[in-house]
């Protein structure tokens, strides 16, 4: 569904891919799939590709990319009013926030976040990390402009053309989809609810249907689309409020502890569903979340910042936390006690070994291999658990 979506030269098979989508959501999930079945999807995909094979073929490669170019080129100066001369650096991240040494006071309870810089470009996720009670949903609501901030600026560059105190809030919020962890209960249909969002960010007639009936099928709600709010799991609701954001196409989601309430499948699904839908070519997000699901977001963010008492313990590119480390970190678990791995690793420059009550924290020189050390436990007892966080944020809930 995401590529006739994205290129306005397949357009004509939207369709085509909406009807098979819904028809694989149409199935049961609960059971697996019958061969009749899993066939006559099977056909029907083979003639999506067939049709788009045939489609493709009429037109030489670098005549496709000049047509597709100059209709993103024209899309996106008419939305976000950045061009230079005509031209557009389809390698530069359109910034949708920018926030410059963030804080806030709660001189009541003695809490102080920030300060903050905060840059939020569309195709990028921004995940926040760290403990409750430790600035997560402060941050987001001020992003979100539910919340005034008492220390440094805050900007919107793709919706205001100047940075002002005075801006017109109504007219940013119109861009912004905020998805809170707790969710408020809705009345009536799914789907009517999600022609209602859409209207309300003027999106009528066919195009209104057309939208609804795209971002059903797409995240998987063909099944629900005539449910009410008693009907569906909390994982739906959850899907539901995605879509009934997406469905306006904001440029800047924010979410608010989303994977909290979510089983281990629907946290994978629904991480790959924004990783996807942030890289829009047509409609980038800026997506930012927070979340202690530490392993899921990690795999996924482009950026991370770690909030400990309001303060930002890191902050930057996922890839590169961790690259100037002294030690290797290690997480694992077993049948074994602290004592065990004392003795066993004795000889092997173990620097510290921390009982979580769940796991065992182990840190080594950084030259001792995440290998060598299971090679050396192995020997001893089974691990049933084991991942190197040694660039993992986990660590710092150590300090």
């Amino acid at each position: 569904m995401d590529l006739p979506e994205e290129h306005l030269n397949v357009q004509n098979l939207k369709k085509k891919a909406m009807y098979l989508r819904a028809n694989f959501n149409q199935s049961d999930a609960e059971e697996a799939l019958s061969d009749a079945k899993k066939k006559e999807l099977w056909v029907e995909f083979l003639a999506l590709l067939d049709d788009l094979e045939a489609l493709e073929g009429q037109k030489d490669k670098a005549t496709k990319i000049n047509a597709f170019e100059d209709a993103q080129h024209e899309f996106l100066k008419d939305k976000y009013l950045i061009f230079n001369e005509g031209e557009i650096n389809f390698g530069d991240r359109i910034t949708i926030f920018e926030g410059r040494k963030i804080t806030k006071f709660y001189k009541s309870v003695g809490f102080r976040l920030g300060e903050i810089d905060l840059t939020l470009s569309a195709g990028e996720i921004t995940g926040i990390v760290g403990e409750n009670g430790n600035g997560k949903t402060t941050l987001l609501n001020i992003v979100a402009g539910e919340l005034s901030i008492d220390g440094g600026t805050v900007f919107y560059p793709a919706f205001e053309k100047e940075q002002t105190a005075l801006r017109n809030w109504y007219a940013v919020k119109q861009h912004i989809a905020f998805i809170p962890q707790h969710l408020d209960k809705w009345l009536g249909l799914l789907k009517d609810n999600l022609h209602l969002s859409a209207a309300n960010h003027g999106i009528f007639g066919q195009e209104n249907e057309e939208a609804v009936d795209f971002i059903i099928h797409r995240l998987g709600l063909t099944k629900y689309k005539n449910a009410k709010w008693n009907d569906i799991s909390s994982g739906y609701k959850l899907r539901f409020e995605l879509a009934r954001a997406l469905v306006w196409k904001p440029q800047l989601l924010i979410l608010d502890e989303p994977l909290a309430n979510l089983d281990i499948n629907s946290k994978l699904l629904f991480m790959q569903d924004l990783r996807l839908l942030s890289n829009s070519l047509r409609y980038p997000i800026a997506i930012i979340m927070s979340s202690q699901q530490l392993h899921e977001i990690e795999s996924v963010v482009d950026n991370i910042i770690f909030l400990k008492e309001g303060y930002p313990i890191y902050n930057g590119r996922v890839n590169e936390f961790g690259k100037d480390r002294e030690t290797n970190v290690f997480e694992l678990a077993g049948d074994f006690s602290r004592q065990d791995l004392y003795q066993w690793l004795k000889d092997y420059q173990a620097i510290k070994i921390e009982d979580t009550g769940q796991s065992f924290i182990i840190e080594t020189p950084v030259g001792f291999t995440g290998n060598q050390l299971l090679a050396m436990l192995s020997e001893k007892q089974k691990i049933e658990y084991f991942r190197d966080i040694s660039q993992s944020t986990r660590k710092l809930f150590q300090r």
